[in-house]
């Protein structure tokens, strides 16, 4: 479980989370709901120390994260294979197999040669989706991951999620779809000027 208690954060004298308590536990998906601005990835950005609280509390276990936050950065003018096997390469905690295995699942195995500068706009989000995965990390944080995807790999994703919940904690900020029509999330965390307004459970 991580859990934050009062916590908030001000970047340049600007407040951008305030008064944040709120707990996410290992096999559950939640969704963070806002407008841009809102602080759905500021809150991303704290919960895997990319940036630390100005006051309150964050307790959590020593877990391991896999990470896609705003625009993922690769390396152009390699492959996605290679991209994949020099990240693979700075923890040592996966091999090719398991990185070809990862291709497989995002439907990107058949073009992982050629260099992500060539890929489309959803081609690059499922490589970056693949890269957040492929360690089976215990923490998921994923900003705005469906951007892009056509229906089949919109599915797709869905699905991987679904199959890999259940020893995992889950965030994922988006917007702009039915949360009727995917039975994938267990509570909704709506925020608006850095505060969360309300959390839904579905």
């Amino acid at each position: 479980m991580i859990k934050l208690e009062a916590v908030n954060k001000e970047l340049k004298d600007k407040k951008v989370l305030q008064d944040i308590s709120v707990s996410f536990e290992k096999g559950k998906v939640y969704l963070l709901k806002g407008h841009n601005g809102s602080g759905k990835t500021m809150l991303l950005r704290l919960l895997c120390d990319l940036i630390k609280p100005t006051r309150g509390t964050v307790e959590k276990p020593k877990y391991t994260y896999g990470i896609m936050i705003e625009n993922p950065s690769f390396i152009e003018h390699e492959s996605a294979r290679s991209n994949l096997k020099f990240l693979a390469s700075i923890q040592k905690k996966i091999g090719p197999q398991e990185i070809e295995l990862n291709l497989n699942k995002v439907n990107l195995l058949d073009v992982a040669d050629k260099k992500v500068k060539n890929y489309s706009l959803g081609m690059k989000q499922r490589l970056a989706f693949c890269q957040a995965i492929m360690e089976d990390p215990d923490v998921l944080l994923l900003d705005e991951p469906f951007n892009a995807l056509d229906d089949e790999n919109f599915a797709e994703m869905i699905r991987i999620l679904q199959n890999i919940k259940t020893n995992k904690i889950i965030v994922i900020a988006a917007h702009g779809f039915n949360l009727s029509e995917i039975p994938l999330f267990d509570k909704v965390i709506t925020m608006n000027d850095g505060k969360i307004k309300s959390v839904q459970v579905v």
